[in-house]
């Protein structure tokens, strides 16, 4: 049964090599690939160009259609939003090799070997739940050096400068992620993209609401006027503000965000427990279906009561 297990781990990852290497599949001259990518391009409707061709396509594997262009360009979102360099079907065939190896591990490890099926959706969810973790980490690690770089912003804008002198005497003295975001938006004004449609776009890959709120107030200076350094010092004077209302309400939770973490983890604890000292006993959860139907009712309720806690202690500002 262990040898079985090996060789499907083995032809999962060969496979998922060949894919991502494009083995098999028909190479196109750069001429032709560029001349397609203009007609395409070209065809498009106004309002759509502009956006990254990568975004708009599909994976497809054995001429099957696996993703659609909608899910490949949220995908490819995301990873941005979390400073991945990864591409739609690398990030894809990550969550395909998790999901396998959580499969193999419960197939191996659990008394019964049929339940070994059940570990590929939870790996392949789990790393979903772990990209959206990174992304909120981003954003809060973005949102922190936000009223720093506004403070630099305003403060170059007073002595005379420039906005885009202005971002790069900022790049150079933030550390990352935010100088990061800086230089990809200066690189973009530098390859002749407009400065709404660069400043657009970090907000896109940004995904914070404090960067939308920014951008627009930037975006409006430019097309009504006025003191811009003034401008983005009430800002930064407004979000330092939240950012102090937002601590203190983290202080406040923090109590019902561990006891929410503390109850909603006992049952699985338990559960571990009881199939080390009885594994007899707590295979009847797992054989019988009255054992399927309670623990599937009890996932639902830990379901619920996770969501419901989360959204009590999360409180918006």
């Amino acid at each position: 049964m262990l040898i079985i297990a090996a060789l499907c781990g083995g032809a999962f990852a060969f496979t998922m090599t060949l894919w991502l290497t494009g083995f098999g599949t028909v190479s196109v001259q750069a001429t032709e690939r560029l001349t397609r990518l203009r007609q395409a391009e070209t065809n498009m409707p106004q309002a759509a160009r502009g956006v990254g061709l990568r975004k708009r396509g599909s994976v497809r594997f054995g001429g099957i259609n696996l993703i659609s262009g909608n899910l490949a360009a949220q995908w490819l979102v995301n990873l941005e939003r979390a400073g991945l360099a990864l591409n739609v079907r690398e990030y894809l065939a990550l969550r395909a090799t998790v999901g396998a190896v959580f499969a193999l591990m419960v197939f191996v490890l659990s008394p019964i070997p049929e339940v070994g099926i059940v570990g590929f959706p939870i790996g392949f969810f789990l790393v979903g739940f772990w990209l959206k973790r990174r992304i909120g980490s981003r954003q809060r690690k973005l949102e922190s050096q936000l009223i720093e770089m506004l403070q630099m912003l305003a403060s170059g804008l007073r002595a005379g400068f420039g906005m885009v002198q202005a971002l790069e005497a900022s790049a150079e003295q933030l550390p990352a992620p935010i100088s990061v975001e800086v230089r990809r938006t200066l690189r973009d004004i530098a390859m002749g993209s407009s400065f709404e449609a660069a400043f657009t776009a970090l907000n896109e890959r940004t995904g914070s609401s404090d960067f939308d709120i920014v951008i627009t107030a930037i975006l409006i200076q430019r097309s009504v006027g006025g003191n811009l350094a003034e401008i983005l010092d009430n800002v930064a004077h407004t979000m330092r503000e939240r950012e102090r209302i937002r601590g203190e309400i983290r202080t406040l939770t923090a109590q019902q965000r561990l006891t929410g973490y503390v109850i909603g983890g006992i049952p699985f604890g338990l559960g571990a427990a009881f199939m080390v000292i009885s594994p007899e006993f707590t295979s009847l959860l797992f054989t019988d279906p009255l054992g399927r139907m309670m623990l599937g009712a009890g996932l639902v309720m830990e379901l619920i009561g996770f969501f419901v806690i989360s959204k009590i202690v999360n409180i918006e500002v």
